[in-house]
């Protein structure tokens, strides 16, 4: 054990030794960087030459400087802790020597230091495995590949804030790679901070840099690089093409990019006519797009036959033109080329195929056809990038089906509502949100699920654009528990009468009903909650009517604790007679009101006035019963605190400095300190103290307090009825 302690106090001296000289190296870089002499400063409070300064003198002068210099006040203080002396002075001769290499005697004759000696631009780390040597080429080689913009901006824009030269900080360094779009694993990250870090905290850029411009000039001297700047496929490799390894997994998400390679749940290489009719359709539906006013100018004879140009300008100006390719929009004009000129295009049919996404032609005439819109197969088309749930493998679909399952029973038991969450990060209401961001909401609202189950409900729901939170919310949040089972009824209706026992369910009685309200008023006025602001948000359109979930949720957060079965016969009795699956909230408030009013209807002047009542609630709780001992033993400490009341200790006052909200109670501690302050703690016992303190406890949320004005009052009756004894 205590060779562990000396150990544990060597390592603790040397990182302090570490911190110290790290803030020497920034005074030495600036020293040399803007030429300004901090020995010279410090001299000049120094005339007798003793080499000492004191501790005042020395943090002003470096004061100065400290913006320059980039330190901290706390860097600034350790490197005066360290060259102080015993008497409080500061060696300020030593800090020179170390700082300025100098012993204050320069001469003019001797040569000025340029400052390199002290910074190295080309600071690498030695790789000594060399399987890591092999793969941190194979890194800056793909690294090399993706860059197709020059990176030194980025890191110069950093320098020009932070005053350093050829370094920036790790998190600045991986927040330029993530920025370029050059996705790293941790491994990877790992290695080249390995290879470049400097200082412990630092990245030399200026060699990462470097050596990045030393493999493109090597790709485009050995003409590996065509014109654009990609990599020329299939070239005779002298290095091995390396794919860049996926990003770590964040609270359990695995991130990589793109997220799903499949792009529209076939390869766009293998769609045919009809998968490209459908993909315009859905694009047409979604944005209601008026395919017609896009085509018909170009028509202007009216013939119904435009050019393949026109035709394809068209498509582009709808916003379609983006997401075919040329063997896509080969295949669309070849379906409606005009057999008599095949240089045209007959857009009218066009037309009228993609707009039987709305509507079909010619509705008039047919009064008894039921159009569908949209379409079944539009309606239910994967949206790009989805999996393809019925081709998945069969254990990851259970696994999606259980985690399924227990975020249904986990929405149902904690009447969870997790739109608000979702809508959040939503910014642009597109129904899509990060992944790591959906797993961030699930432990956000305890919705626990294991790493595999978390993959299996992503590749569900995921899809190019992020995890698609709406349907996600279709299938586990239908909230058929706040809706009313009309069906069930309409069976009831039509099964054949049988003879049995018709029960009909009890119905609470009044007096039941009169303890739940007393509860509820009792919560309300103990904590303070204004019950009809939490009922009011769930109230969007001012109705007066909500959910009957949202009613116990705000309830909930209104810090009204009902049991289960308490709750659902408050639902009962204010429940609304023309919506049954929703609550008169207001009629409810009303009811609470009552605690500090009563309405008197006059209904011969037709008048409604209120009369203010005064309600006292029963403060009392388990925690402050006192048995018969303890009764004894507090009726004992009273009578020795009444010696000492109000009137002569002017106890009041102190307890009043202590309760600055003015609620009548102040802390056990408090409590204590004020009769130590008036000198009244010798008087009592420790355990006359717990029963004091119990006998005036007052419970004000989780925690007790001691309710000092019934105290002075007790107090203050006893020291009376005691004087009147003494003069009777």
């Amino acid at each position: 054990m205590h060779t562990t302690k000396i150990k544990e106090g060597d390592e603790r001296e040397e990182m302090e030794l570490n911190q110290i000289w790290r803030a020497c190296r920034k005074i030495q870089g600036a020293i040399y960087r803007y030429n300004f002499d901090i020995c010279a400063d410090l001299k000049q409070h120094d005339p007798d030459c003793t080499g000492y300064v004191s501790e005042s003198i020395f943090t002003s002068v470096l004061g100065k400087y400290r913006k320059v210099v980039g330190m901290s006040e706390f860097e600034l203080k350790d490197v005066t802790d360290y060259f102080q002396i015993r008497d409080g002075r500061v060696a300020y001769r030593q800090f020179c020597k170390t700082v300025c290499s100098e012993n204050l005697s320069k001469t003019a004759d001797k040569e000025l230091a340029t400052g390199l000696e002290w910074n190295d631009p080309w600071h690498l780390n030695v790789i000594v495995q060399p399987e890591e040597r092999r793969k941190l080429c194979l890194i800056l080689f793909k690294i090399a590949k993706e860059t197709h913009l020059p990176l030194m901006p980025y890191f110069q824009d950093y320098e020009l804030v932070s005053q350093h030269v050829g370094v920036v900080t790790v998190s600045h360094f991986s927040r330029v790679l993530h920025f370029m779009k050059i996705p790293l694993s941790e491994a990877d990250y790992l290695l080249l901070l390995k290879r470049y870090m400097k200082d412990g905290y630092l990245v030399n850029y200026v060699a990462f840099l470097k050596h990045i411009d030393n493999i493109i000039e090597y790709l485009r001297h050995h003409n590996l690089l065509d014109g654009s700047g990609d990599l020329i496929e299939n070239f005779p490799g002298r290095l091995v093409d390396l794919e860049l390894s996926q990003l770590p997994a964040i609270n359990g998400c695995q991130m990589i990019h793109p997220i799903f390679p499949d792009a529209c749940n076939h390869p766009k290489k293998n769609r045919g006519e009809c998968d490209i009719i459908f993909c315009i359709q859905n694009y047409v539906y979604k944005n209601r797009i008026r395919t017609c006013e896009f085509l018909e100018k170009f028509d202007a004879l009216q013939v119904g036959c435009i050019t393949k140009n026109q035709f394809e300008r068209g498509l582009s100006l709808m916003g379609v033109g983006k997401y075919l390719s040329r063997r896509e929009l080969d295949l669309v004009m070849d379906r409606y080329v005009d057999p008599v000129d095949t240089n045209r295009i007959r857009w009218r049919n066009f037309v009228d195929e993609i707009d039987t996404v709305f509507t079909m032609k010619n509705l008039d005439k047919m009064p008894q056809c039921v159009v569908e819109s949209p379409l079944a197969h539009i309606k239910e088309m994967p949206r790009p990038g989805t999996l393809d749930w019925q081709a998945a493998p069969m254990d990851v679909r259970e696994l999606c089906e259980e985690a399924i399952a227990k975020i249904r029973i986990r929405i149902r038991n904690r009447r969870l509502y997790l739109h608000p969450f979702f809508r959040n990060y939503d910014k642009l209401f597109c129904g899509h949100v990060n992944c790591h961001q959906a797993n961030q909401i699930f432990r956000i609202n305890g919705i626990l699920l294991s790493n595999a189950e978390l993959d299996a409900v992503l590749h569900r729901y995921g899809n190019e654009l992020g995890f698609y939170y709406t349907k996600f919310l279709e299938d586990v949040d239908p909230a058929e528990y706040a809706m009313p089972n009309m069906v069930a009824k309409q069976d009831q209706k039509e099964c054949p009468p049988f003879p049995r026992d018709n029960k009909v369910p009890e119905q609470p009685s009044e007096e039941v009903i009169t303890r739940i309200l007393t509860s509820a008023k009792r919560q309300a006025l103990t904590k303070g909650a204004s019950v009809l602001d939490f009922l009011t948000d769930y109230d969007r359109h001012r109705e007066g009517l909500i959910l009957e979930s949202d009613f116990k949720r705000a309830l909930d957060n209104a810090l009204v604790i009902l049991s289960e079965e308490d709750a659902n016969i408050l639902c009962n009795v204010f429940r609304s007679p023309t919506r049954s699956a929703c609550i008169m909230y207001k009629d409810f408030c009303k009811a609470l009101d009552e605690i500090f009013i009563q309405y008197d209807t006059n209904m011969g002047d037709k008048l409604v006035t209120a009369v203010p009542l005064l309600h006292l609630p029963n403060l009392d709780c388990i925690d402050c019963f006192l048995n018969f001992d303890e009764r004894t033993t507090c009726s004992k400490a009273l009578m020795k605190l009444a010696r000492r009341p109000d009137e002569i200790s002017n106890l009041s006052q102190v307890f009043k400095d202590f309760d600055r909200q003015s609620c009548g109670s102040v802390t056990q501690n408090q409590f204590l300190r004020a009769i130590t302050l008036r000198e009244m703690h010798n008087m009592l016992s420790s355990r006359e103290f717990e029963a004091i303190v119990k006998c005036f406890a007052v419970k004000r949320g989780l925690c007790l307090e001691f309710n000092y004005r019934e105290f002075l009052k007790i107090l203050d009756v006893l020291y009376a009825t005691g004087q009147m004894k003494r003069n009777y």
